[in-house]
């Protein structure tokens, strides 16, 4: 009864959405294709072509300090110019990142690829969160932003679906894992050019062009923008230790291929689209503050559980389980931090918290590359399951009290 009263309540929002926000829904499905493809196969392509846990850690740092970097001018260019100027010029750098990442096997070149690719995704996320925010009112907006996470990541499934089966099925033809994985990458981002068509087209008011000087000054003297950026540091960094060698991780621990891989991810991206439209449920009964919260701490044990497991498919059972979890906080969090700025600066302060998240990532990236070629996958995971914990109760403390209405004039101070 509870499921048809949610589902009714999804369609209902959905009718009233404009068509601009239809249109953002697309950009962002079609981009979660080529997601799903990417990160289920592409570090497992590193480890056909030569690389091992130390260079995809310091892939994965480079990245992910090459999207902090662009995070910053992101947002300002987003305030100033508007959004379809800064999706188009991401969509442009990732494709041409991708493909450099694909088509070269210099470690030089893949790390130049992996930073132009992370710049263009920083472009991308810096963009959705004002722009869904602007396309939509404050009372749909929860919905909104749970469809969006979810559309992209259901979307996603059909990505890991072709990245897991396409190998296989080339096998008949080509017997070279490396050349049959970089064919199903090319073969498997293409839907995303879909989104060059659908940006120029988005329906959206005029931009106010005012100086980005003072939204930066204006952000930094907000406590709400402080506690943003230092609270993200930490809940970015126990997943960002662990997930960027999860893939390898099946692969090394219990000698899987690329099939199961993808299965992992699926049901992976199946317990994210559940969590992300089981948010808003999540919010009703607790409140913004404490969602994000038991959402995160209650990951934490899940995580400690992928390492523990005896078999593989134990493993991704409760690698979902974990990822449903976090996904029931993550949409709570981006709404929550859209609510407590004004809307001119939603942008710019955007940016400002994905540059915490995305140093943090970096970080975490290199030394989860440290530690598991070092001390081993429990170990890994033990450190990920103490800093989602560490980040969990962290974000309580920070804003248990925090009013909305002193940042925002908002109401729902949850």
């Amino acid at each position: 009864m509870r499921l048809t009263a949610l589902a009714g309540e999804y369609w209902q929002n959905f009718r009233e959405f404009t068509p601009a926000a239809r249109s953002a829904l697309v950009i962002f499905g079609v981009l979660g294709i080529a997601y799903g493809v990417f990160t289920t196969l592409f570090t497992v392509y590193l480890l056909a072509i030569g690389f091992d846990e130390r260079f995809i850690g310091v892939l994965t740092a480079i990245g992910m300090l090459s999207g902090a970097l662009a995070s910053l001018p992101a947002g300002i260019m987003y305030d100033r110019y508007g959004p379809r100027l800064v999706l188009l010029l991401g969509l442009t750098m990732t494709a041409l990142g991708v493909a450099v990442e694909c088509l070269l096997t210099q470690a030089s070149l893949l790390l130049i690829g992996g930073a132009l690719a992370a710049v263009g995704v920083s472009l991308l996320l810096i963009a959705q969160a004002p722009l869904l925010a602007a396309v939509s009112s404050e009372q749909e907006r929860t919905h909104l932003y749970s469809a969006a996470a979810a559309l992209g990541i259901l979307a996603s499934v059909i990505g890991n679906a072709y990245a897991g089966l396409l190998p296989d099925v080339l096998i008949r033809w080509q017997e070279d894992a490396a050349l049959r994985y970089r064919l199903t990458l090319l073969t498997g981002c293409l839907p995303a050019i879909a989104a060059f068509w659908f940006v120029p087209r988005l329906k959206l008011s005029a931009v106010v062009v005012e100086r980005p000087r003072i939204r930066v000054r204006e952000c930094l003297q907000h406590s709400a923008v402080r506690r943003l950026t230092f609270t993200g540091v930490l809940l970015a960094a126990g997943g960002g230790l662990v997930l960027p060698f999860l893939n390898v991780f099946f692969v090394s621990e219990y000698g899987v291929g690329s099939r199961e891989v993808a299965v992992v991810r699926t049901v992976g991206i199946v317990a994210t689209a559940a969590g992300a439209l089981a948010a808003p449920m999540l919010a009703t009964r607790f409140g913004l503050v404490l969602g994000i919260v038991l959402g995160r701490a209650s990951s934490a044990p899940w995580l400690l559980a992928v390492v523990w497991a005896p078999t593989w498919w134990l493993a991704a059972a409760a690698y979902a389980l974990r990822t449903f979890c976090v996904y029931c906080s993550d949409p709570l969090h981006t709404d929550y931090s859209m609510r407590i700025v004004p809307a001119s600066l939603r942008a710019t302060v955007n940016s400002l918290t994905f540059l915490s998240w995305n140093v943090s990532l970096a970080l975490a990236g290199w030394i989860g590359g440290q530690v598991a070629s070092v001390w081993g996958y429990p170990s890994l995971f033990r450190w990920g399951t103490v800093l989602t914990l560490v980040a969990a109760v962290t974000f309580w403390l920070v804003f248990r009290s925090y009013s909305v209405s002193s940042f925002s004039g908002a109401s729902d101070s949850r």
